[in-house]
């Protein structure tokens, strides 16, 4: 991408789901991709098995009870349409994490190009690093207050992190 990796405005794409009302990562990924609104070449069912393929291969909950998932491989075509969407379930899921933790925020990455989808999990680590992120997503916070947090604890990318 020629411009800054901008966080916020993925985030701002893909929107926030709060209270999701899924016992399973599957049942979860079902609710974040029906609330796409994708580009006519994508359906939701396509979104969600890629989701769940993805999860069968090894667990994308990282620690500090989140988990970022994604399919395989780049299902859009246009970087436009990039988006993360941010998933707060009802009650934290059990996903085997690498702390034992239990997984009570997705974000979900669905990018155009590998080299976006690495540059975009290289920010949301450094982001899920900090303790004062975490704390906000505790609070489960809306579109504007979590897009606020990242313009402000996320370093420009030509600084180093």
């Amino acid at each position: 991408m020629k411009e800054e990796l901008d966080i916020g405005a993925l985030i701002e794409k893909g929107g926030v789901i709060v209270d999701a009302d899924g016992k399973t990562p599957a049942e979860i990924y079902k609710i974040i991709a029906e609330s796409q609104k994708l580009p006519d070449y994508l359906s939701a069912d396509k979104v969600y098995s890629e989701l769940v393929q993805r999860e069968e291969l090894i667990s994308t909950a990282v620690g500090n009870g989140m988990a970022i998932p994604h399919p395989r491989y780049p299902l859009l075509k246009n970087e436009d349409e990039q988006r993360i969407i941010v998933c707060y379930p009802k009650k934290a899921i059990d996903m085997k994490s690498p702390d034992a933790k239990l997984v009570s925020v997705f974000f979900t990455i669905l990018s155009s190009s590998s080299k976006v989808h690495l540059q975009i999990l290289s920010r949301l680590a450094f982001l899920i690093q900090n303790s004062e992120f975490r704390s906000i997503l505790a609070g489960k916070p809306s579109v504007e207050v979590l897009v606020d947090a990242v313009r402000r604890i996320l370093p420009p990318e030509d600084k180093k992190f």
